[in-house]
């Protein structure tokens, strides 16, 4: 996750505070929400499925203790 200054106009800032209220969700979450579906990016957040495990134990050359091999996993390295 990347921090970020972002200038709105007054009125995009009201409406999108405005949502976020009515949703009970941050205006943070709410900008990224907003971001997101406007990019056709949707499907890219859902949560990658790792093929952990095979069996009863871990695939052959999976260490859960690696986090940097599991990030590479996720990202399809």
């Amino acid at each position: 996750m990347h921090r970020t200054t972002v200038n709105l106009d007054e009125g995009i800032y009201r409406r999108v505070r405005a949502l976020a209220q009515r949703k009970g969700r941050s205006f943070a979450r709410t900008v990224e929400d907003l971001l997101r579906t406007a990019l056709g990016t949707d499907a890219e957040h859902r949560a990658p499925e790792l093929p952990l495990h095979q069996g009863i134990g871990p695939r052959p050359g999976v260490d859960l203790s690696d986090r940097d091999r599991l990030y590479d996993l996720m990202d399809g390295h």
